[in-house]
């Protein structure tokens, strides 16, 4: 028995020393971004940022991070009951730009515009329903799901390039030949594995800490994901192939591109589909709609060379003019800053806080021309 209980400790020891020399080379030669596990699955909405979760998320030499979530998953820690008399609700739909992927709370741009339209004597209440990695198809599902139910004056599509793409997946709808829409059943496989790992002791402490386990969990994802991709692609019934699978959840989203462009015939009818069915569900509810152009790094940079949109603004753009709205575009925001695009974008893509606070400011002053006109009549 004693040889046995020595060979125990020897063998949890020398397991030890590997998991510690494990973690010494990963957060040498490759850091990971670490914190706890960020999604969780919504029955109507899939996968949501925690709601509930204050956490911080640390990225070697990208960004070091806290934030805080309601328990509707939205960004920030305020909830959102009926609106007060007097004040003004704005409801921003988006992505990871938009949630605010990299800064903290009080310095993403929707808490910048928020400030901005309380200082110019609007009481604003601008609520940041952004979820990562998600395009038009979750910006519809939400607002049919929540949005109705906050009732907000102004809702703010915040549009970026890779919508395109994210649309084409089919993940919350499928499309009809006659443009309608049919809600798809939200994939359940993942449930149990996420409740198995959240429950498996020492797995969100591992997860929020360790280099190692994260990049071990990174690589079995990706692996994971790149089997379920079809490369053929199925078409849908209005002619759609079929994307990739929907985004791993937890993993950093990175948005470093070097021009590759993400709309095509496909991905802009989907979108087309999906602009109709978010404009009439907003005015069917009593809110107006703005629609915002995010552009990427690549973009603004090619922009100040060539004082031209890049073709998934401009495909963006012809959509939403098309039936008769407008595009307000951040991409010459950003290239006219004399700052250098590396001060407004983080290594792996998202926007700085610098960033954050000039789009939030500018946003304030274009909307609050249109909260001033909408008021006027």
């Amino acid at each position: 028995m004693k040889n046995i209980i020595l060979r125990v400790i020897a063998v949890l020891l020398g397991f030890s020393v590997a998991l510690g020399l494990a973690e010494i080379a990963v957060r040498y030669i490759r850091p990971q971004e670490v914190g706890p596990p960020r999604f969780a699955l919504d029955p109507k909405l899939g996968e949501i940022p925690v709601p509930r979760q204050q956490a911080r998320r640390f990225y070697p030499g990208v960004y070091d991070y806290t934030y805080s979530n309601n328990s509707l998953g939205f960004r920030g820690d305020r909830e959102y009951g009926p609106k007060k008399p007097g004040d003004f609700r704005i409801l921003l739909l988006g992505d990871s730009f938009t949630y605010g992927l990299g800064v903290n709370d009080d310095q993403t741009f929707a808490f910048h515009l928020e400030q901005y339209l309380r200082q110019h004597s609007l009481a604003a209440e601008v609520i940041n329903a952004g979820c990562p990695g998600k395009g038009t198809d979750y910006e519809l599902k939400l607002f049919q799901t929540l949005g109705v139910k906050l009732h907000p004056d102004l809702t703010v599509l915040c549009f970026f390039p890779n919508d395109f793409e994210d649309n084409a997946r089919g993940e919350y709808f499928d499309l009809q030949p006659d443009g309608g829409l049919r809600v798809n059943l939200l994939e359940s496989g993942r449930e149990g594995l996420k409740t198995f790992l959240f429950r498996f002791p020492g797995y969100n402490w591992l997860i929020s800490w360790s280099h190692a386990a994260n990049l071990v969990k990174k690589t079995a994802v990706d692996y994971l994901v790149s089997r379920r991709n079809d490369p053929g692609g199925s078409a849908s019934a209005v002619g759609v192939p079929e994307g990739p699978a929907p985004a791993a959840a937890d993993l950093v989203v990175s948005y470093s591109y070097t021009g590759q462009r993400f709309s095509d015939d496909a991905s802009k009818k989907v979108t087309e589909i999906y602009l109709a069915h978010l404009m009439e569900a907003v005015k069917q509810d009593g809110s107006d709609l703005a629609f915002i152009y995010i552009p990427n790094s690549s973009e603004v940079e090619a922009y100040r060379r060539t004082q031209e949109a890049s073709p998934d603004e401009m495909a963006i753009k012809a959509l939403i003019e098309a039936r008769g709205e407008a595009l307000y575009s951040l991409t010459p925001v950003l290239a006219v800053e004399p700052r250098s695009v590396r001060d407004l974008y983080l290594a792996e893509g998202h926007w700085t806080r610098r960033a954050h606070l000039l789009v939030g400011n500018n946003l304030g002053n274009y909307l609050n021309h249109l909260i001033q006109e909408k008021l006027k009549r």
